[in-house]
């Protein structure tokens, strides 16, 4: 696939740095392709490697390659000598006829190549298959490839789901031996506790509050009012009495570390015998959890905690919009249930209080909800309102972690700790810088927390408060599991761990199991966990984490570019959202983005990215920048690129 030279020399200022060949030097590193046909090579210790596509020798997007490096530290550019190893065996794409030749053209198009495929495959054009690569491309020649599965027709609103699991290696099904041991799993584990050692707190008022298409449920909440305040029983599924260590559930689980939430679809990470029926805490059922029991003040502190084994029993199953109607006083269930959903309702308040004042950093971003209709297909895009008995549930499992982290810390045992630290101080600065650009003068921004949430409290109110929110949280550590207690910086706390959704998340299940070795009348002397196998869990959590997080986001904009199709012509308002030497990127108030390129500009006069206060500057005076309400048309949606386009009206 060959780049348009318009393009090319368009923005060479940006990408073709080659200046007269020195002597170079060899690095070694992995190949990550831009859709437009050149790509990079990232290395420790080097900036990123600009390669261009003629001088990639064979290579495609994922290999691990051997570079040849020429030019400065600023802008280093390369030619691949060598393919150490393939990144790639098979390619998601849509099967054309071209010529007498099927090819199959990869749907993600960082693969700017295509395949033959043997004509006496069983598959027909225009449908979305799976090809297994037999021969790798060697531009411009493409490579061969042979059909292993079929997917599915091209207009097939499930298919493209279908897809993107294939290609992020996703399955929905789980391995035989997996499902029969499952399936010989009885109602009552004694893997942990023996008959008796259990809190039998079945006559608690307990209730779920989740999702109203939730299929599995974690936790559970009780309270009661006491002498002191509250007794407050945070109940979590005690996956741990099923999953043993080892085991084929386990070994399964462990590799895919959590369940994964598509725009259509959920992908448990324990095979629904188990995630659906015996761990999830279903209305009316009897239950394992392990609890955890707290006393609060009036004034919401935590007075003293305890850790326990018990049998539950959910009262009632309510729906995040059900808890806020009866908060609401719109709705009742009796007096029991809203009794307990006001006492919940004033507790959590007061946790929310003591967290701001400890510096929790709080972000506003609306969240998109996309409609389908009973074929899959995308009929709506809506931004999700988020209620105060979202906050109920957040408040409550935030209140739980953090107990749990501090008594496994204190109890001198390995764990695996939810951490999120301090921000970068040169990405502070360049937050600044960028703020700068939109009228946000701040002199210094120093790594604290109170910094962050007087920032977002100074946009408050503003038409590009979720700008600004975006642009905060870009310049702030993503969170990871580390066997090291580090503590987390967005929530304020110096002691943090996942433990209450073990269905979901496998660094949770783990918890569990030290937790259960703590509480046990007579501790083994040898602890549950070395370090080294928590370093390996915790490292490979954090990138399936990542993954999972990026198939999710993905699936949602492909029904959002799905919604989008027919609206081709229609016009919208939006805001700048982002700029890049190529164009500006514009969200519609329903999270909708979309592009809006520089060459479409070309009436407006010639345009330039000025990297020091992030705008685009135009010969005719024109200055676009971020937050800058805009109006555009809708000119273009490229479903197989996931890309919509506009233009300024």
């Amino acid at each position: 696939m060959k780049r348009d030279s318009k393009s090319k020399n368009k923005n060479k200022k940006n990408i073709e740095y080659r200046p007269r060949r020195s002597r170079g030097r060899l690095v070694v590193g992995v190949l990550e392709v831009n859709p437009r046909g050149f790509g990079f090579v990232s290395s420790m210790g080097i900036p990123d490697v600009y390669i261009a596509e003629d001088d990639m020798d064979g290579a495609i997007h994922g290999d691990r390659v051997k570079v040849v490096v020429y030019g400065g530290k600023g802008k280093p550019y390369g030619k691949i000598r060598k393919v150490l190893s393939r990144g790639t065996s098979e390619i998601v794409g849509l099967i054309r006829r071209i010529g007498n030749k099927f090819r199959l053209i990869p749907l993600n198009r960082r693969y700017n190549f295509t395949l033959l495929l043997d004509d006496e495959g069983e598959f027909e054009e225009n449908q979305v298959a799976v090809a297994a690569i037999e021969r790798y491309p060697y531009f411009p020649n493409p490579g061969v490839g042979r059909v292993v599965k079929v997917l599915g027709s091209e207009g097939d609103p499930r298919v493209g789901i279908l897809a993107l699991m294939e290609e992020y290696k996703i399955s929905a099904d789980f391995p035989r031996e997996v499902v029969e041991e499952a399936e010989r799993l009885s109602e009552h584990s004694t893997f942990y506790c023996a008959p008796g050692e259990r809190k039998d707190l079945r006559k608690k008022v307990a209730l779920t509050i989740d999702p109203s298409d939730a299929k599995d449920f974690d936790d559970a909440l009780s309270i009661e009012e006491v002498e002191e305040g509250w007794l407050v029983g945070v109940h979590i599924a005690d996956v741990s009495e099923y999953v043993r260590p080892a085991s084929q559930i386990d070994i399964e689980a462990r590799q895919r570390s959590f369940s994964v939430y598509l725009v259509d679809r959920a992908i448990p990470m324990l095979p629904p015998r188990l995630s659906s029926d015996l761990c999830s805490l279903i209305e009316g059922k009897d239950r394992l959890c392990l609890t955890v029991e707290m006393v609060l003040n009036r004034r919401g502190e935590l007075l003293r905690y305890k850790v326990i084994p018990s049998v539950i029993r959910v009262r009632k199953r309510l729906t995040y919009e059900e808890a806020q109607e009866v908060l609401d006083g719109r709705n009742t269930f009796g007096e029991e249930i809203d009794g307990v959903l006001q006492r919940l309702s004033r507790v959590a308040k007061k946790l929310y209080s003591g967290r701001k004042k400890e510096g929790m950093v709080e972000f506003d971003f609306p969240e998109a909800k996309v409609v389908l209709d009973e074929g899959g297909r995308a009929v709506d895009v809506r931004v999700v309102e988020r209620i105060f008995s979202y906050r109920i549930v957040e408040h409550f499992m935030i209140l739980a972690n953090s107990v749990i982290a501090e008594y496994v810390f204190n109890s001198d045992i390995q764990a695996i700790y939810r951490v999120h630290e301090r921000p970068d101080r040169e990405k502070l600065e360049q937050l600044r810088r960028i703020l700068a650009s939109v009228g946000i003068e701040i002199k210094r921004i120093n790594q604290s927390n109170r910094t962050i949430n007087r920032l977002l409290k100074r946009v408050e109110g503003l038409p590009f408060k979720r700008l600004v929110h975006t642009l905060v949280l870009r310049s702030l550590p993503r969170a990871r599991y580390d066997p090291v207690c580090l503590g987390h910086f967005g929530l304020a706390l110096k002691y943090y761990l996942h433990f209450t959704s073990p269905i979901r998340r496998y660094p949770d299940l783990v918890v569990h199991r030290i937790v259960h070795e703590l509480i046990k009348e007579e501790r083994s002397l040898e602890e549950p966990y070395s370090f080294e196998e928590l370093k390996d869990i915790a490292s490979y959590a954090s990138i399936m984490e990542e993954k999972a997080d990026e198939l999710e986001k993905t699936s949602v904009k492909m029904k959002i570019v799905e919604y989008m199709e027919n609206k081709v012509s229609e016009c919208f308002k939006g805001v700048i959202s982002w700029i890049t030497h190529r164009g500006i990127f514009v969200e519609l108030d329903n999270t909708v983005e979309g592009f809006v390129s520089t060459e479409s500009l070309d009436s407006w006069g010639d345009f330039y990215y000025d990297e020091d206060d992030f705008s685009l500057k135009g010969s005719k005076g024109m200055v676009f920048r971020l937050g800058d309400m805009v109006d555009v048309q809708l000119v273009e949606v490229d479903r197989s690129a996931n890309r919509i386009c506009f233009r300024l009206i």
